[in-house]
């Protein structure tokens, strides 16, 4: 059985949106980035982590590598931020497109 590890259990959903290959690097180093949305203490976020090498050209130059808030809902809004996250992560088919357009929203979000 896989151990989850205690900070994935309050996710609603997510989505992988891009990943090193590990067959390319079986030893590392991962990069990645994803989107998902989790349950909060008063509410629900959408979070954005950007995991990605210091060379690498992808997204909006001067964005870092790190985790970004992108939305906040309340308790009652549940659906919305599951949509919300939905959305963002699927709103291109591109992966560097895609990754563009998050490191956009990240600017804008709150960096933690």
């Amino acid at each position: 059985m896989q151990n989850i590890v205690e900070s994935k259990k309050k996710h609603l959903w997510r989505k992988l949106v891009w990943q090193t290959n590990p067959d390319d690097a079986p030893l590392g180093p991962f990069h990645y980035a994803e989107v998902y949305c989790c349950e909060e203490s008063n509410g629900f976020a959408v979070w954005y982590v950007r995991r990605l090498a210091k060379d690498d050209r992808r997204g909006v130059a001067g964005v870092a590598s790190a985790d970004y808030l992108l939305d906040y809902f309340s308790e009652t809004q549940r659906n919305e931020a599951i949509e919300r996250a939905v959305l963002i992560a699927n709103s291109h088919s591109d992966v560097d497109q895609l990754i563009a357009a998050l490191d956009s929203l990240a600017a804008a979000g709150k960096k933690v």
